[in-house]
């Protein structure tokens, strides 16, 4: 093959080398479980995948996915300590702390609606299409263009009152409208 370094693998080099179909079957990335797949990213000391698990664990409610990497936060933390993880408006070490705290919100049995106030990037439109919010009514604010909405987690029932703002980018402040954040129903 023009152009190529490495080795070909084909159906005949295959059949001459049995290794490779096995190589194959019991490749790590292949059946380990996305926890693992997400611990290797964090520990891997590499900037693009610390920070691809990072937004993984922001996108996720999947407890199978979570709480196996909840009782890894320590040594995550220590892993990921001194890697520069850049961020141009907003630093990406506070993302990857804010997912750590939603980790061990996870592991603590709360729900992770708990997480919303601390981080102002959630946006309640898109929460509502992940179904984990319910948007149920709004509420005008004389400071922002935008009326406040009305949230209603969909795993533990609490409700917040989001405020969206521009600055250099657009943020939204969950305030809770309950005292308590509740525990998850799943």
């Amino acid at each position: 093959m023009i152009g190529h370094d490495g080795p070909v693998h084909d159906e005949a080099s295959a059949e001459a080398d049995p290794t490779l179909d096995a190589a194959q079957e019991q490749a790590p990335e292949a059946v380990a479980p996305p926890s693992a797949r997400l611990l290797a990213d964090f520990l891997s000391a590499e900037k693009d995948r610390v920070l691809a698990a990072m937004w993984a664990v922001y996108a996720t409610r999947d407890d199978e996915i979570l709480l196996p990497l909840a009782r890894q936060v320590s040594q995550i933390r220590r892993a990921t300590a001194d890697i520069d993880l850049g961020g141009i408006v907003a630093s990406h070490r506070s993302n990857l702390e804010h997912a750590l705290d939603r980790l061990t919100l996870a592991g603590s049995g709360r729900c992770l609606c708990g997480a919303y106030p601390s981080h102002p990037m959630y946006n309640p439109v898109k929460e509502e299409a992940k179904q984990h919010v319910r948007i149920v009514g709004t509420e005008p604010n004389p400071r922002q263009w935008e009326a406040d909405r009305i949230c209603e987690c969909c795993d533990c029932g609490r409700r917040f009152q989001v405020e969206q703002g521009e600055y250099h980018y657009t943020w939204w402040g969950w305030r809770p409208i309950d005292a308590e954040p509740g525990r998850a129903r799943r």
